[in-house]
């Protein structure tokens, strides 16, 4: 049972759930409106569907699901999603804070005096992130895309204090609040891949550096992710075999795997054999391409290093660019987009919304109706009506033999 009462002038209301005494206001000073209030509450706890919201402080949830997404995630996953989680809270606790000696380290913030101030992971209601989000598409210009993907990373953290430290949202409407922030609608993507041309002046190029040049033919010819040709090793590539595998491993105590989680193996072209076999990689290196240092490259040296040879050159092609012509080149000449999936590592759905509008026409005559085109389908209707007035002509039963004809035909 609730007993109301009075204070300050306004009605609260005390009652026990779960063990312990529950206080609060009724936000109402008229006694009929307060009344109706002690009616639904008494219902909902007669039925159990009264809750008390949970107090999380809001740095100890991020530190420990920091340290959940490192463990659970690829680096690459980790390291965008902790981005995204510091760009909306700001760096509250280590786990946010950028690495020492890095770039972002010493750079300022973009989005200081943006960021969502809490205590308690339960005061980032549904509104406050909407808030956000509006802003940054209206200040920052954020495409539906970037919006849609701070949405999923904080679906992840309540659902991860959801799961693991019993939080209890104030708004029973949505236990993750971040159900109730509308997913944008994404535009088409829009590919960029070079054609044979390109392809050509690209790696003419990068003949005078020929580890670069060696693995942006890798890019091209194998489609891969940028670090899945920084992590392969000797083993990987095998030239008599001729394929290229992707696949987990662990290096120096540092371990990796694809960003799908899954291996799978690359056949290698003739285009891409004829260079790989001149290339030389450095003797007792575990890396096929090692860095300048002899070391494994780090992504964004690698991406620097192309850029700044591909600009003294007047070209902006880039890693993803490389990607995209595998699986385009692929597309055009009428693979499926289930082998192009299987090669690159994607889903089937990943490469129809890349690729499909680049797949040759297969159904070019089903769309066909002209007088010319009906004429020729109907030539068989035709040629039956004939045969039925010659059998007629030569047999008065002759139309009985016409269902067999038929079944013939």
């Amino acid at each position: 049972m609730a007993h109301i009462y009075r204070r300050c002038r306004q009605f609260w209301i005390s009652y026990y759930l779960d063990g312990k005494l529950i206080q609060k206001s009724l936000k109402t000073k008229d006694e009929r409106t307060a009344l109706s209030k002690q009616k639904r509450i008494e219902y909902e706890l007669s039925i159990g569907d009264l809750h008390v919201a949970s107090k999380l402080p809001l740095p100890i949830v991020l530190e420990v699901f920091c340290k959940y997404l490192k463990n659970t995630r690829t680096f690459k996953s980790y390291k965008n999603d902790v981005c995204r989680l510091r760009t909306f809270f700001g760096p509250i606790c280590d786990g946010l804070k950028p690495y020492p000696g890095t770039m972002k380290q010493s750079r300022k913030d973009k989005y200081e005096g943006s960021h969502v101030k809490a205590e308690l992971l339960e005061d980032i209601t549904a509104g406050a992130i909407n808030r956000f989000i509006a802003a940054r598409i209206e200040e920052d210009k954020w495409k539906p895309k970037t919006a849609n993907l701070m949405r999923e990373v904080l679906h992840k953290l309540y659902a991860y204090a959801i799961k693991h430290h019993g939080f209890c949202s104030r708004d029973r409407r949505y236990p993750n609040p971040a159900d109730a922030v509308e997913r944008l609608r994404e535009s088409a993507p829009q590919i960029r891949f070079l054609t044979l041309e390109d392809i050509d002046k690209q790696l003419q190029v990068l003949a005078d550096y020929p580890v670069i040049h060696a693995m942006v033919a890798v890019y091209i010819y194998a489609g891969l992710r940028r670090e899945e040709v920084l992590w392969l090793t000797g083993e990987d590539v095998d030239l008599e075999q001729r394929v290229i595998r992707v696949r987990a491993k662990t290096i120096d105590k540092e371990y990796w795997q694809p960003k799908t989680k899954k291996n799978r193996v690359v056949p290698i072209s003739n285009a891409l054999y004829d260079i790989l076999s001149i290339y030389q990689p450095l003797v007792n290196c575990v890396w096929f391409f090692p860095s300048p240092t002899g070391k494994k490259w780090n992504t964004d040296n690698f991406s620097q290093d192309l850029r700044e040879i591909n600009k003294e050159n007047n070209l902006e092609w880039s890693c993803l660019d490389f990607r995209h012509t595998f699986g385009s080149q692929l597309a055009q000449k009428g693979e499926s987009l289930y082998k192009i999936a299987e090669l690159m590592g994607n889903s089937p759905d990943i490469c129809r919304r890349h690729y499909a509008a680049l797949v040759p026409e297969k159904m070019r005559d089903t769309v066909e109706f002209s007088k010319t085109q009906i004429e020729q389908q109907g030539g068989s209707k035709d040629a039956e009506v004939m045969l039925r007035q010659i059998l007629e002509k030569l047999d008065g039963n002759g139309s009985k033999l016409i269902p067999e004809i038929r079944l013939v035909r």
